[in-house]
């Protein structure tokens, strides 16, 4: 960068300028890299937590449900599946953390899981579809957890590239131009001494 600079106080300035605002974007980059880091952090080992809890839980409540529907006639099965005793939702809506927006997922349930009308069905079903219902929400934090991550995740990767070309080639690009600018600057008052120095010994000489 240094060759294609003017050797010029204005230019020194301008880049001297432009150096303070790279060192302050850098820092702030810096800054928010480390916080996001830190939260990610934070939501994966929350997300860990209840997915070992959910794992248990749900191995328990498809047991269940493996030997309710070992009881029931392939057309009771099919018939239990048509009632829809109830309907799920997810309404999503956007939160921010430290700039990145996240989306937040909130359950919606609606009708009874348990009104199966005429349908016949296992004593175990009742206990395994309630505790399901119980755990339904913790399903939808998980998912939440996964998509806060893969999109944090993103992000960091994103301003550690930035932070990265801040700091190992735009700042010391302009580093090397301000040293450049003054190193010639330096010549050039130096050479202009010389020159005065030897317009005077001319003129000493002449009079």
């Amino acid at each position: 960068m240094a060759k294609r600079v003017n050797a010029t106080r204005m230019e020194l300035l301008r880049l001297r300028r432009r150096t303070l605002l790279a060192r302050k974007g850098h820092k702030l980059l810096k800054d928010k890299l480390d916080g996001l880091i830190q939260r990610l952090l934070e939501i994966v080992k929350a997300r860990q937590r209840l997915s070992n809890i959910l794992e248990q839980e749900l191995a328990g409540i498809f047991q269940q449900l493996v030997l309710s529907s070992a009881q029931l006639s392939p057309e009771s099965l099919y018939a239990l599946v048509l009632s829809r005793p109830c309907t799920t939702g997810v309404e999503i809506s956007i939160h921010n953390i430290m700039g990145v927006r996240i989306p937040r997922f909130e359950l919606k349930i609606e009708g009874d899981p348990l009104a199966y009308g005429s349908v016949a069905v296992p004593a175990e079903l009742d206990p395994a579809i309630s505790r399901f219902r119980e755990i339904l929400k913790d399903l939808v934090k998980l998912a939440e957890y996964n998509k806060a991550i893969t999109v944090i995740a993103a992000q960091i990767i994103e301003i550690k590239r930035r932070v990265n070309a801040l700091e190992y080639v735009l700042i010391p690009e302009l580093e090397n131009a301000v040293a450049y600018i003054r190193m010639k600057l330096a010549e050039m008052e130096r050479s202009a001494i010389v020159t005065l120095l030897k317009i005077k010994d001319i003129v000493r000489s002449r009079s």
